[in-house]
C-alpha cells in the first residue's frame, strides 16, 4: 500500500460482472469503478467535459462513452479520446478477500 494513502472499499467481486459499471461519491469526488473483460478499472468518474457521470455511459472496446456528449476515454490509461492532453485521474485497485479497494 502507498503511504499515506487512503483505501475506500467499493464493492464485493461477484458484485462487479464484466461490462457492469458502479460508482461512490468519496470526499466530495466521484469515482467509478469497472469490470471490463474481467479486469477491474477505476477511475474519477466525472466526465471532464460537463461532469455528467460516466457510469451512466457505455462501455465499447474498451473505451467508456459518457451519456451527454459522447466524449470517449480509454479504460486503461484513462486518456480522452475526443481531446488531446485531457485524461481521467486512475486510481490503484486491490482485492482482499472478496472485497474490491480503489486506493487514493
Amino acid at each position: 500500500m502507498f503511504s499515506g494513502a487512503t483505501r475506500i472499499k467499493m464493492a464485493r467481486t461477484e458484485e462487479l460482472v464484466p461490462g457492469k459499471m458502479i460508482e461512490k461519491r468519496i470526499l466530495a469526488r466521484r469515482i467509478a469503478l469497472v469490470n471490463y473483460n474481467g479486469e477491474l478499472h477505476a477511475f474519477e468518474g466525472d466526465c471532464k467535459h460537463m461532469k455528467a457521470s460516466l457510469c451512466n455511459g457505455k462501455i465499447e472496446n474498451g473505451v467508456i462513452v459518457c451519456p451527454w456528449h459522447s466524449w470517449r476515454y480509454d479504460l486503461a490509461t484513462g486518456a480522452c479520446l475526443t481531446l488531446d492532453k485531457v485524461r481521467l485521474r486512475k486510481y490503484v485497485v486491490e482485492i482482499e478477500d472478496g472485497d474490491v479497494y480503489v486506493v487514493l
